[in-house]
């Protein structure tokens, strides 16, 4: 249940900065039309076993009201689903989604802010959580000055795999499309920025917002410490009871320095044989999905160029008027991973991906958003960080195909990471890459 009282503007992401719970949760689409910055949790539904889709979704369904349409859980599934978790991404789990116990809500009709609960007939248990409410209410600050912006110090900077390690992996990667096991692999890096003190993850995301539109901006912060953030431009799917939308993002440049560098960039990747081909691997894979599950499909007949801050990016709009019967239990495991953040074919890609990255994907590149009653939407966690105290843990990949170049594919890292390195002055003393004895400036 839900009790909500429209306020004064507050924004969202520097309310949600001044509060001292150790759980927080942020949410903005990517074209700023709804926003959700919540702190506690009223419930929480978690594991660390592989995720069973039809026994989480259907967990979630039982606790959520039409009568509450607003009551959402927000959070995110792990990329790998492995049995031993590592232990940077341990408080995320393989899954985690979380209702708050306070939300500030901003949509076009207003500001809100909102108390979740759990209603009960017993006057007795309801009295007890009433007592609570309150209690906790007390902690939270409703002031509206902002907060103070600062730019971290970074001082260190470690990338895994490092420049020697990451041309093997491409060579390895590439014999296996001699053979045609593949077409298409993503392969990503881990860079390991070390600071001069602890983050705090809602002002590195106030930090990264003005740079990133149109982009999916959110922050899963499971203790003090720990926080997974991101400002993804990629939706995987939104659901609105059986109207199905996802879309195709693939190829990449970086943005040009002028407006007729950037034409000449954008008329390079439209007219690129290695990026169309890579590009038109996940629009097919969409449609014979799409076929799949859904009684009528429209995709748009070319890829078009969505720009962002630093890249620009082959995009393809997809949607379809699901089947009568199908959940969201069945239709996420169908699109995640999509060969954009994984490869094709998706079995061999994912075991070569394994063997050759040589840490832990966690929640990079996977799905965070949230399920509502008869809504969802998921977002790829990609353009994404892991903040651990005093360090950031950025993850970008590369789509692999017939023809990349390891030097190309890793200048493309990064430009993909760019949005959170411009941020900060270049550390000092020079990096030191992992792996390797030598020092790279």
């Amino acid at each position: 249940m839900r009790i909500e009282v429209q306020v004064p503007h507050l924004e969202p992401l520097h309310w949600l900065a001044r509060q001292t719970a150790a759980s927080k949760t942020y949410w903005s689409d990517r074209h700023g039309r709804f926003t959700m910055a919540g702190i506690g949790t009223l419930d929480v539904v978690a594991g660390d076993l592989p995720i069973s889709y039809p026994a989480v979704f259907d967990r979630l369904r039982q606790k959520l009201s039409p009568l509450f349409p607003r009551v959402r859980y927000y959070g995110g599934i792990g990329f790998s689903q492995n049995r031993q978790i590592d232990p940077s991404w341990k408080s995320f789990g393989n899954y985690r989604f979380v209702v708050p116990r306070f939300e500030i809500w901003m949509d076009e009709s207003g500001t809100f802010f909102a108390c979740n609960f759990f209603g009960t007939p017993d006057v007795a248990h309801w009295e007890r959580e009433l007592a609570q409410i309150l209690v906790e209410l007390r902690r939270v600050d409703l002031t509206q000055l902002p907060v103070t912006v600062a730019t971290p110090v970074q001082i260190a900077r470690v990338d895994t795999p490092d420049r020697y390690q990451w041309q093997q992996n491409i060579n390895l990667a590439l014999a296996k499309f001699t053979d045609r096991q593949l077409e298409k692999i993503v392969l990503a890096r881990k860079s390991t920025l070390l600071f001069a003190s602890d983050l705090q993850p809602q002002i590195l995301l106030l930090l990264l917002q003005p740079h990133n539109y149109p982009s999916y901006h959110f922050c899963f912060q499971t203790d003090p410490q720990t926080a997974f953030i991101g400002t993804s431009p990629e939706r995987l799917y939104y659901r609105h009871d059986r109207l199905l939308a996802t879309e195709a993002i693939a190829g990449t440049r970086q943005r040009g320095t002028s407006g007729e560098l950037d034409r000449q960039l954008s008329d390079e990747l439209r007219n690129s044989p290695k990026d169309i081909h890579e590009h038109q691997l996940v629009v097919n894979n969409l449609r014979a999905i799409l076929a799949q599950i859904c009684d009528a499909v429209t995709i748009e007949p070319s890829a078009s160029i969505l720009k962002l801050n630093k890249v620009q990016h082959l995009y393809t709009q997809c949607q379809g008027i699901l089947t009568a019967e199908l959940t969201d239990a069945q239709i996420l495991p169908l699109l995640h991973p999509t060969p954009a953040v994984g490869g094709f074919p998706r079995p061999q890609a994912l075991k070569l991906i394994h063997e050759l990255e040589p840490f832990e994907r966690g929640w990079y590149a996977a799905p965070v958003g949230w399920v509502g009653y008869d809504d969802t939407e998921f977002a790829v966690a990609i353009r994404s960080g892991l903040v651990t105290g005093d360090r950031l843990l950025l993850f970008a990949g590369a789509g692999i195909v017939t023809g990349s170049q390891s030097a190309q594919e890793w200048l493309e890292v990064e430009n993909k990471i760019r949005h959170f390195t411009d941020l900060f002055t270049p550390p000092h003393p020079p990096t030191i890459t992992a792996n390797r004895s030598h020092i790279e400036q």
